[in-house]
């Protein structure tokens, strides 16, 4: 799915608001979408990837990391892809889990990233339809936690 189309999606948000979309929201980073409750607090980023370059899982993975901390809050990454023949959402999952895990021993043993989840765009499109919201049980239960 390409980004802008991605961005344009009727995220299932609940009762949080849309805070940016594609948007600078720091120095050098644009997230696709990033989420905030009624009081402002950032709850979820959301990234968007049609490649399967592994870099870019990593990049999304180090600035939302990032961003978390400079917001000092506690979001969920929501990665959604493209997945091809060579590379599945578990495949995604399991490269960036060494990486997670050398972050956190950096930062003191815990991220500030809540949880990391890797869905494939079609997982996403039909956790729209089935009216799941963001952190829901349901749409928890789809795709690959990090």
């Amino acid at each position: 799915m390409k980004d802008k189309d991605f961005k344009a999606l009727n995220h299932p948000i609940g009762p949080n608001i849309i805070a940016s979309t594609g948007s600078a929201v720091s120095q050098g980073y644009k997230p696709d979408v990033t989420v905030r409750d009624a009081t402002g607090v950032l709850t979820f980023i959301l990234e968007s990837e049609q490649k399967t370059d592994r870099k870019a899982f990593l990049g999304d993975l180090m600035k939302a990391e990032m961003f978390a901390e400079e917001q000092n809050a506690r979001p969920e990454l929501i990665i959604v892809m493209q997945p091809f023949g060579n590379t599945t959402t578990a495949q995604i999952s399991g490269h960036i889990q060494p990486y997670k895990q050398w972050l956190a021993l950096k930062n003191g043993g815990a991220l500030n990233l809540s949880a990391i989840r890797i869905l494939s765009d079609v997982e996403y499109q039909h956790a729209i339809e089935a009216g799941e919201t963001l952190g829901s049980p349901a749409l928890k239960m789809r795709g690959h936690i990090v």
